[in-house]
């Protein structure tokens, strides 16, 4: 019985090494440290918040001016309506003031260097990080909601077609964000190897699926959401989608540039 309870406890603290090692096959990385790694995460969270928030500011005011027959000017940047201006830049509760000040939070403690090198302010005041998303998404306001930046009235089908896209699209933004952050905090643990979650095509696998697989990847799922609103629906792509935005992949991919080129300057440290 001894022996037999000597061999477990060795087979065991075996058992115990070799899960150690398997889940810490790399050398963990020390650039960016813990709290700079906290930074760079939670400036992805508030930017993405931001761009969710921002939307619905913008989506109810269309809303709105639906109902008579426009005008809908105000609800595209500058934003001249001012409910929508508040909505999005009121220096207290608007959506871009919120997001600053969960990255001045967020990095408190410590400043990754490459943010520093973007700008050596942007820990204290959240930009050029919130800016930059700021402008990017104003230019997809007047894309999607075509129609109405045209002037016109879009029918029941379009309308839903219009704002199906843009709940997708923000929804797409949150999910490839997470797919990153987990491939960010396993590499930072030494669970994969270093650079394996670089943009546009990640290394990791398990990455990779996350936003590819066919059937579950984000890519997907969006692309699924935004076609089932618009071009399974008789009438319902706007005409001004063109040939150039009328599937949901082709939506994906205009939004996938945009986040790409964002990953690098949010998740720069390493």
């Amino acid at each position: 019985m001894r022996t037999t309870f000597g061999v477990s406890i060795v087979a065991a603290a075996s058992m115990c090494l070799l899960a150690s090692m398997a889940a810490a096959q790399f050398p963990p990385i020390t650039d960016p440290n813990k709290d700079e790694a906290k930074c760079e995460t939670g400036a992805g969270k508030a930017l993405t918040k931001f761009v969710g928030s921002k939307s619905k500011c913008g989506s109810k005011c269309v809303a709105a001016a639906r109902k008579t027959s426009g005008p809908y000017g105000g609800c595209f940047s500058p934003y001249a309506d001012p409910v929508t201006q508040a909505c999005i830049y009121d220096a207290l509760k608007g959506a871009a003031s919120k997001a600053r000040a969960s990255i001045v939070k967020a990095c408190a403690v410590d400043c990754p260097e490459c943010y520093t090198s973007q700008d050596p302010n942007l820990c204290t005041t959240g930009d050029p990080l919130v800016s930059n998303s700021d402008s990017q998404t104003n230019l997809f306001g007047p894309l999607i909601y075509c129609l109405e930046n045209g002037g016109n009235t879009p029918t029941s089908v379009q309308a839903k077609c219009e704002d199906g896209t843009v709940k997708a699209l923000v929804k797409f933004i949150g999910l490839k964000s997470k797919c990153y952050q987990k491939c960010n905090q396993n590499m930072l643990k030494g669970k994969i190897a270093p650079n394996s979650c670089d943009p546009p095509s990640p290394s990791d696998p398990a990455t990779n699926a996350c936003i590819f697989d066919p059937l579950k990847g984000a890519e997907a799922k969006t692309a699924a959401a935004i076609d089932k609103v618009c071009a399974n629906v008789a009438g319902a792509v706007p005409p001004c989608y063109g040939t150039g935005l009328d599937s949901g992949q082709e939506w994906v991919n205009l939004a996938e540039g945009a986040i790409d080129g964002n990953i690098p300057n949010i998740a720069c440290g390493g």
